[in-house]
């Protein structure tokens, strides 16, 4: 990235941030979004294709005013684009009016005008404008030659505002974590990696948000942990709650005296939290004692010990399980 010409003005960026994403969804503040990044070269490619340079103004004035007969200077001129991992950057050669407003902070932000077809996919970029309130989302502000896909990205996903601090971001996350349910935690875990464009688990989000995240040694440090938190409450969430599903149905067979469940009601519990429908499956296959309707009573116990009937031998036999073992067991469940 091209130094800034210091002793002309500082804080003026070479480069500025056009679109925030090379290949997805461009999502926007109002309603007329998501558009599409599908080829950002190609894009590039016609952006150029019938003039050199692209003007940049203030506030669209060249789309609100020009067809007016009012002034719409030009601040700046784009003459060269690159796509890069966080979308589409171009190389301004501003004015000395545009390079003075930029130097003043009097705008933070740049907006694009795209040309696009029926179904929202990005054809071109037409200019750009200096604003403060830009319509797409995942810009990176003026003055501030790094994309937004850092502490900007997961304030904007905490529903804070784009320049918050680290320590407010730090403060939301940690009000986050109180909530404790997981649909919070989640929320906010999906949001931030829709924001980071990042899929998968939750930890490849946090491990984005973590070393993405643009802020001093730290900060990070401090966003880290807060991270690592929010995964290990996330952990403990979904554990006890699978633990809690798995106890209600291995408990719901053992009343309905499915055979051989309750001896093994911990090894049940611990299988149905990895994996719910096989084990569900496997219970539910499971005799129930007198399954068959039938009355039939097992020969008389010898020495306290409990004899199979033909019913119970046939299912001790299916379920692979040693007669005297599920003699044992039967004897347990009847005390």
């Amino acid at each position: 990235m091209a130094a800034l010409d210091l002793a002309e003005a500082a804080d003026v960026p070479e480069w500025v941030h056009l679109l925030p994403t090379e290949k997805g969804a461009v999502q926007t503040q109002d309603a007329r979004g998501p558009y599409h990044v599908v080829d950002a070269d190609a894009i590039i490619a016609a952006s150029f294709a019938e003039q050199a340079k692209l003007q940049i103004d203030e506030n669209h004035s060249e789309d609100l005013r020009a067809g007016k007969g009012e002034p719409s200077p030009a601040r700046g001129w784009i003459t060269e684009m690159q796509a890069r991992a966080d979308g589409i950057w171009g190389k301004v050669e501003w004015t000395a009016a545009g390079r003075a407003l930029v130097a003043d902070k009097a705008y933070r932000a740049m907006s694009p005008v795209i040309l696009h077809d029926a179904g929202k996919k990005i054809a071109s970029i037409l200019r750009a404008s200096l604003v403060n309130r830009p319509n797409f989302r995942g810009l990176a502000t003026l003055n501030q030659e790094t994309s937004m896909n850092g502490m900007d990205k997961i304030a904007e996903a905490l529903g804070l505002p784009a320049d918050a601090e680290a320590g407010a971001i730090i403060s939301a996350i940690k009000a986050m974590k109180g909530k404790d349910t997981e649909p919070a935690l989640q929320s906010a875990l999906t949001a931030i990696g829709t924001a980071l464009g990042v899929e998968g688990t939750q930890e490849a989000i946090l491990a984005a948000a973590a070393t993405k995240a643009v802020a001093k040694p730290a900060e990070i440090a401090a966003l880290q942990s807060e991270m690592a938190g929010m995964a290990t409450e996330l952990a403990t969430i979904k554990t006890a709650g699978a633990k809690a599903a798995a106890e209600a149905f291995v408990d719901g067979a053992i009343k309905e005296r499915r055979v051989g469940v309750k001896p093994l009601r911990d090894h049940y519990i611990a299988r149905h939290m990895v994996g719910s429908a096989d084990v569900e499956k496997e219970i539910a296959a499971m005799p129930t004692l007198e399954a068959s309707g039938m009355v039939q009573l097992p020969p008389a116990a010898k020495d306290g010990a409990v004899s199979l009937n033909a019913a119970q031998l046939e299912a001790a036999a299916a379920l692979g399980i040693d007669p005297k073992d599920y003699a044992k067991t039967l004897a347990e469940e009847a005390r």
